[in-house]
């Protein structure tokens, strides 16, 4: 039976309820991006285990829950898939570290940090045994690490430092998990630790994936929100020219770069060369962390970074020098269509 099917049992009216909570609890073993019991405690708010009776109200709010996410899911693999098909055309290689967060335990759609926090909990509370074990006796300083990340995330968000220690952690967590499943085929007790690790950096932080012209519907909109912050710049151009300028001239002519955060595109950088030409983040998401994201990613892909900066943009200049870039040269304006004055910044590895 389909995913479809089931849900138009849920909602059947004509149905016993008692079916319908049948077909809701078959509905979640095809979809469980979270694992069935955080799944299943998330969108009904009960616990997996116990048959708990639901109302109508409640099988059918399950149910929307489930669907939105599945939906939103979908919506992501089925643009994944069109981007591999035209990047492989053009002889792109594939991105596992995408590939990887498309298939990984994560919420799909705009419920992903209750949810997220949901199943960091159930994670979490089955890790206390194995803590305690003494098979992770040599990995309690890994297990010490997350747990102070895990206070931090469930109390209220990461800061900074700390969303800067995570795929750190997790990766060294990943890498013994991996370790001792491939020399002694055991489920080790770090692989609890690092769904865990897992979980909370695929929430928390931007996937930075590859751009394409398929993007620049949602770049034209990144770029004219940004600089509609900026009230000193001159309306130069409508929507539509910015438009045809990013679909025609910017992305042909630029290594792009996406930042999305829970399968929406929220920021992109763009180099040209060894130029940064853009990098700009929706005024919504700023402040979490995404333009560092993006702009370690231009830093791996580019032995120094050159990029120009309006002397207003006071913010973006204090990024810049907290991110190591220095200044060049300053200019008067005549090198730019704003006419307004701007500096030259530059890093190097």
């Amino acid at each position: 039976m389909t995913f479809q099917t089931l849900a138009r049992r849920v909602r059947n009216p004509d149905l016993p309820l008692g079916l319908r909570y049948a077909a809701l609890r078959s509905a979640v073993e095809y979809y469980r991006r979270l694992g069935y019991h955080a799944t299943w405690s998330f969108i009904t708010g009960t616990d997996p285990r116990k048959r708990l009776p639901l109302d109508e109200w409640s099988l059918i709010r399950a149910l929307d829950l489930l669907e939105a996410s599945r939906n939103a899911w979908l919506v992501e693999m089925e643009g994944f898939a069109t981007r591999r098909t035209a990047f492989k055309k053009l002889g792109i290689p594939a991105d596992r570290g995408e590939s990887r967060y498309r298939l990984a335990p994560r919420w799909a759609g705009p419920d992903a940090r209750s949810a997220t926090v949901i199943a960091v909990i159930r994670q979490w509370r089955r890790d206390q045994p194995y803590a305690a074990s003494a098979l992770m006796e040599p990995y309690q300083p890994l297990e010490r690490e997350l747990s102070a990340l895990v206070g931090a995330y469930l109390g209220n968000s990461l800061d900074a430092a700390q969303r800067h220690r995570i795929p750190e952690l997790h990766s060294r967590i990943d890498a013994v998990h991996r370790e001792h499943r491939h020399h002694y085929h055991l489920r080790h007790p770090t692989a609890r630790l690092a769904k865990v690790a897992e979980l909370i950096r695929n929430e928390t932080l931007p996937l930075i994936r590859r751009g394409w012209v398929g993007d620049a519907d949602r770049i034209t909109g990144i770029f004219w929100a940004a600089r509609g912050d900026m009230t000193y710049l001159p309306g130069l151009y409508t929507r539509e020219q910015t438009q045809w300028w990013v679909e025609h001239v910017m992305v042909p002519q630029s290594e792009l770069w996406i930042a999305e955060r829970h399968g929406v595109p929220v920021g992109f950088a763009a180099l040209n060369g060894t130029w940064l030409d853009h990098l700009y983040l929706e005024p919504a998401h700023q402040g979490r962390g995404i333009g560092e994201a993006l702009l370690a990613k231009a830093k791996r892909r580019r032995p120094e970074l050159n990029l120009r900066v309006f002397e207003q943009n006071t913010g973006a200049r204090a990024f810049y020098a907290r991110q190591g870039f220095t200044e060049v040269a300053s200019g008067d304006g005549s090198d730019n269509e704003e006419r307004l004055p701007d500096l030259h910044l530059r890093w190097r590895r």
